[in-house]
């Protein structure tokens, strides 16, 4: 019985221990992915981070150059308006000294004077239009210039719009639980009782003694064995 339930408590005791050794690999693994998921997420955070500090300065760099284009844009207008208004004062020059006739009189002189003005309304008239001409092909810049910047604008935003999303954290693992002790017990009250059949059938028959009465021959239950019917004649 000894050797028998000695074997069994030492199986049990293997059995519990391997699932306690699953079960600590199972946690510390956990433990790992959870440090590694911290890791991880705190990473993703700075990354952003620097993302956004990134977008703002490209916005700002953005900014600057559509105001740059704006400014050479109206530079540009300015040289031409500039350029048309002398046009417009050699005309008026032209049209000043074209109108004396000199020693011509009558219908020839009122013609000439009449052409020197006449030209100089065209070149005023021309020169008007080639800045209204040039004041809406830089308004039509302009408004490019806007669209495509507020585009990349919002191309730079969208680029850090959401912050990152970490996900769910590792679930806990399923641990395994140790097997009940009843089968042990009931194991180990078998084996006693098999080995407290086996030591009564090996236990050894009592020797008689020749010289004793039948009153000394009771057997362990309290009857009596064959030298009673002896004695007494009883069968």
């Amino acid at each position: 019985m000894g050797i028998s339930g000695a074997q069994q408590i030492a199986a049990s005791s293997a059995e519990d221990a391997a699932v306690d050794a699953r079960n600590n690999g199972k946690l510390k693994a956990h433990h790992r992915a959870q440090r590694q998921y911290d890791v991880t997420a705190n990473l993703d955070n700075v990354q952003y981070l620097n993302d956004v500090q990134e977008q703002e300065n490209q916005q700002d760099v953005l900014y600057t150059a559509l105001l740059d284009q704006w400014s050479s844009d109206d530079a540009e207008l300015k040289k031409l308006f500039a350029k048309e208004d002398f046009a417009i004062e050699d005309a008026i020059i032209a049209m000043h000294e074209g109108s004396y006739a000199g020693t011509q009189t009558g219908g020839s002189a009122a013609r000439l004077a009449g052409a020197s003005a006449r030209k100089a309304g065209m070149a005023k008239s021309r020169a008007l239009h080639n800045k209204m001409m040039a004041v809406d092909d830089v308004n039509r810049t302009k408004q490019a210039s806007w669209k495509q910047a507020k585009d990349k604008s919002h191309a730079l935003h969208q680029e850090v719009a959401f912050a990152p999303v970490h996900g769910f954290r590792p679930a806990a693992p399923a641990l395994e639980s140790k097997k009940s002790k009843a089968g042990l017990l009931l194991g180990l009250a078998g084996s006693g009782f098999k080995a407290f059949k086996q030591g009564k059938a090996n236990k050894a028959h009592k020797v008689k003694n020749p010289n004793s009465k039948w009153w000394d021959t009771a057997d362990d239950t309290g009857g009596f064995g064959a030298e009673f019917s002896t004695y007494t004649g009883v069968t």
